[in-house]
């Protein structure tokens, strides 16, 4: 049985590879020197927006988790911001990035670690749960659907290249 605990900094490795191939995994149109470049700049990025790097954690307001399998191993993470709703100011809970292994994918664990941001969000009172999902994820897409949350906005891009 999978185990969810908090983050440790030993995690780190793990973390940004699946995060990183998760954000790679969304540029579908990206070139090779694009994925590259955000290769390079992802623990960069990690530590000016979100105060995240090999040694800490300190995201404010924010929480981390990590899922092991029986043996130890990395299958994935779940990372929670509480924040405030800029119209409204209403709080809500954010799942600022959610990963499982390829190899762990299929065998319930999304569902786990979304079960996980809905436990934290009653434990604090907070009746929203947002969270992003990139168009191509079609999995991830169900998943969300499946356990109630509804698309309240778009984004659309077109991707110019030179002539």
């Amino acid at each position: 049985m999978p185990t969810l605990r908090p983050y440790q900094p030993k995690d780190y490795a793990h973390f940004l590879e699946l995060d990183l191939e998760t954000a790679l995994d969304a540029l579908v149109d990206a070139t090779p020197e694009e994925q590259s470049a955000l290769r390079e700049r992802w623990p960069k990025l990690l530590l000016e927006r979100h105060a995240f790097s090999k040694e800490t954690f300190s995201a404010p307001s924010a929480q981390l988790f990590t899922l092991d399998d029986d043996d130890g191993a990395y299958l994935g993470h779940l990372w929670l911001t509480e924040k405030i709703d800029a119209v409204t100011g209403t709080r809500f809970l954010e799942v600022t990035t959610m990963g499982i292994v390829r190899g762990g994918r299929g065998r319930g664990l999304g569902r786990v670690l979304m079960q996980k941001a809905e436990h934290e969000a009653q434990a604090r009172g907070l009746e929203v749960i947002e969270l992003s999902v990139a168009g191509n994820n079609r999995r991830a897409r169900d998943l969300y659907r499946d356990l109630g949350y509804d698309t309240t906005r778009r984004t659309m891009r077109k991707r110019m290249r030179a002539p």
